[in-house]
C-alpha cells in the first residue's frame, strides 16, 4: 500500500473524526451483523493455513470469525473476519472514503492506507504498527444483486511487530487469499 492524502471525514465539533459506524449512521445507514454462512449469495473466501483454525467465539453470537494459530500461547497472529448486513440507501464509493476513520489505534505509526476497490467492490485498508504490534484492516463494501442485500465485509490482522505481515508468512496467505465476490 502506498501512503494516502486523509479521506474527507465528517467532524464532530470535538475535531476527530468520526467512528465508521457514526458516519454510517449520520446517513441513516443501520448494520446487523450476520454471519458468513447466512449472507444469501454472498461468497467470502479466507484460506486456513496448515497449523491454524477458524473458530466462532461463543461469546460472539454475531458471526465474527477468528483464524490464529493452533496451541500457540503469548504474543501470536491473528485475524478477525466479520459481516454486517447494511440498511439504508447510500453511495457505497463516498461512504468507504470514511472507513479508516478509526480502523487504527490513534498512536499508531507508519501509517498506509488504500481506497483502490478490492474484488471489484468499494474498499478501503490500513495498515500500521502500534503497542509493539503490527496491524491490517480491510473493509469491503459488497452489493448482492440477486438479493438487494448490501454487506460490509471487514477482515483484520494482527502481528507482533517481529512478524511483519506483508512478509512471507502464513498470515500473509490469510490476508492475500482472502476473497470477497458474489454468488
Amino acid at each position: 500500500m502506498t501512503p494516502a492524502p486523509p479521506p474527507p471525514s465528517a467532524t464532530p465539533a470535538a475535531g476527530k473524526p468520526l467512528a465508521f459506524k457514526d458516519y454510517l449512521a449520520t446517513i441513516n445507514v443501520t448494520g446487523e451483523p450476520v454471519h458468513l454462512d447466512k449472507a444469501p449469495g454472498l461468497a467470502v473466501t479466507v484460506p486456513v493455513p496448515d497449523g491454524w483454525a477458524q473458530t466462532s467465539d461463543p461469546l460472539f453470537s454475531t458471526g465474527v470469525e477468528f483464524i490464529q494459530p493452533v496451541g500457540v500461547e503469548g504474543s501470536a497472529p491473528t485475524v478477525t473476519l466479520m459481516s454486517i448486513r447494511l440498511v439504508g440507501d447510500f453511495d457505497a464509493r463516498d461512504a468507504i472514503r470514511h472507513a479508516n476513520s478509526d480502523a487504527l489505534a490513534p498512536t499508531a505509526t507508519n501509517v498506509t492506507e488504500s481506497f483502490d476497490d478490492y474484488d471489484g467492490f468499494p474498499s478501503a485498508a490500513t495498515q500500521g504498527s502500534s503497542g509493539g504490534a503490527e496491524h491490517y484492516s480491510r473493509i469491503v463494501l459488497a452489493d448482492v444483486p440477486s438479493t438487494r442485500e448490501r454487506y460490509l465485509v471487514q477482515l483484520t490482522a494482527s502481528t507482533p511487530a517481529e512478524q511483519p505481515i506483508g512478509q512471507p508468512s502464513p498470515l500473509n496467505d490469510v490476508v492475500s487469499g482472502f476473497k470477497v465476490a458474489v454468488s
